[in-house]
């Protein structure tokens, strides 16, 4: 009967620690759409906002939008959804420490209506794989929106999400930092 009782609460045990390992990372992240970031999409411009996900190693993530307050000169608010696109590293080219440079490749979006599928759901993505690196732009259906975009990211392991004008200050000083190690050499 002790062996039984001394079983059980090893299965237990290890139940309870296998749930805590692979329990899910939920960033809650809001996302600002203004004329301070703008790429052109279709010979039209449209407000973004990026984000740097890094990860040690695999990581597989779900995106999920659950609210947006978006204006668009042009429609009324009638089609002011917000769109999710998704880079890859495809190249990282290092030939001196003057002359580097990352080449990125759209490896997944969701630009379609999906107002059907959740109440006020505009982008989700689900079950996305990658490995050390993401980047993720957040934008609009309609040309220069502005507003925000209120969405989630799920994943199975930590990831560091750094927003685009914060990981553009961190390259900045991360190259000064290296051009003044190197000039002290």
């Amino acid at each position: 009967m002790k062996y039984i009782i001394t079983v059980g609460i090893i299965y237990w045990i290890n139940l309870i620690a296998a749930a805590v390992v692979h329990a899910d990372y939920i960033y809650d992240l809001t996302a600002t759409l203004s004329p301070s970031s703008m790429v052109t999409i279709e010979q039209q411009p449209h407000f973004y906002e990026m984000y740097h996900l890094v990860a040690d190693g695999e990581a597989t993530v779900t995106f999920t939008n659950y609210d947006a307050d978006l204006v668009s000169p042009t429609d009324n608010g009638e089609y002011s959804d917000p769109y999710l696109y998704l880079y890859i590293l495809e190249e990282l080219n290092f030939a001196n420490i003057n002359a580097f440079s990352r080449a990125y490749v759209l490896y997944d979006e969701d630009d379609d209506s999906n107002e059907g599928v959740g109440e006020d759901l505009y982008f989700y993505l689900a079950d996305v794989t990658f490995t050390n690196e993401l980047v993720a732009m957040v934008t609009s259906y309609e040309p220069m929106t502005t507003g925000t975009v209120d969405f989630t990211i799920e994943s199975d392991t930590a990831l560091t999400v750094i927003p685009e004008p914060v990981a553009v200050g961190l390259i900045l000083v991360g190259g000064a930092t290296l051009i003044l190690a190197r000039k002290r050499q």
